[in-house]
């Protein structure tokens, strides 16, 4: 008798008597930050220096690499994953003479928790482009580029210059159809529970993750790259992000949904385009953060959303 087959008779039970618990059971293994691996150790990532991040009790700090450059790239991770799994795309960020910044979500990574909601970690990312100030580009992976979307939509600070998107679902209302449950017997009225669930979590319904919807006043020159073979995310997804954006072309790449982070293609393109986008910044007053010792820097460790 397996582990998961027990989890799925317990929620048929559950669901059958208190239907809302049966949600809410459901909601925590949907929002779960933890799917794939335990929290990684607490090592700073090789050549990073710490720094602080404000206004985000969730996300206090993350790491630099090239500090003194000039305008900075900014790489969000995926759900259930942490920021080494953006490791692979530092140096050809770097070698735009960028500093290139990367954090872990909340309850990501070696941050405390298992749970997580959108609305916290697009809050986190909006924290982080406001403590760097000078965000030239900002590059994001699956659900990460929802939240970097959603941060971008409602940011007042310096705008960035170009966005690369890499394997991003074009809303999250398809990632909950798509989801199998991780074991669990998936009703229609417990779809619904569901998403009663996020939305109370979230302070928002779940058609509000809409890339589109979220990206639509945004004029930012956005590469979208999807490897069509993508087992988590649809090819369809991606097409459906660069035909709502103002000014975004997709490029097919390989890889699947996680090491397409990580193929020679993917960094060839990524450079082209950013080489292409990017411009000699302009002066401006946003501080920059200054590296120091933290007391809880970051793992270098790999995740799979």
């Amino acid at each position: 008798m397996t582990s998961r087959w027990i989890r799925r008779h317990a929620h048929r039970t559950a669901t059958a008597l208190t239907p809302r618990l049966a949600a809410r059971w459901a909601t925590d293994v949907f929002s779960s930050t933890r799917t794939y691996g335990l929290h990684p150790d607490d090592v700073l990532p090789l050549g990073a220096s710490p720094f602080t991040v404000h206004g985000d009790d969730n996300v206090t700090d993350g790491f630099l690499w090239n500090e003194d450059g000039q305008g900075s790239a900014l790489l969000v991770h995926g759900w259930a994953a942490n920021s080494s799994s953006m490791h692979s795309l530092v140096p050809p960020l770097r070698a735009h003479g960028l500093r290139v910044a990367a954090f872990d979500g909340p309850a990501h990574g070696a941050r405390p928790g298992n749970q997580a909601t959108m609305t916290q970690y697009t809050h986190a990312v909006g924290a982080v482009l406001d403590t760097l100030g000078d965000v030239r580009v900002i590059v994001a992976h699956s659900l990460g580029a929802i939240a970097a979307i959603g941060a971008l939509a409602t940011h007042t600070g310096h705008p960035p210059q170009c966005a690369v998107l890499i394997a991003p679902p074009a809303t999250l209302g398809n990632v909950l159809e798509r989801w199998d449950g991780a074991g669990l017997h998936l009703t229609q009225p417990l779809r619904e529970g569901i998403h009663q669930e996020l939305h109370h979590r979230n302070g928002v319904p779940v058609t509000h993750w809409d890339l589109v919807g979220l990206g639509a006043p945004l004029d930012l020159p956005t590469l979208v790259l999807h490897d069509p073979g993508d087992p988590l995310v649809p090819y369809t997804d991606a097409q459906a992000v660069t035909t709502g954006l103002k000014n975004a072309r997709l490029t097919p790449t390989n890889g699947g949904h996680m090491n397409i982070l990580t193929t020679p293609t993917t960094t060839t393109h990524l450079t082209h385009f950013t080489t292409q986008h990017l411009t000699t910044p302009h002066t401006h007053t946003h501080p920059h953060p200054h590296p120091h010792p933290h007391p809880h820097p970051h793992p270098h460790h790999k995740g799979t959303p």
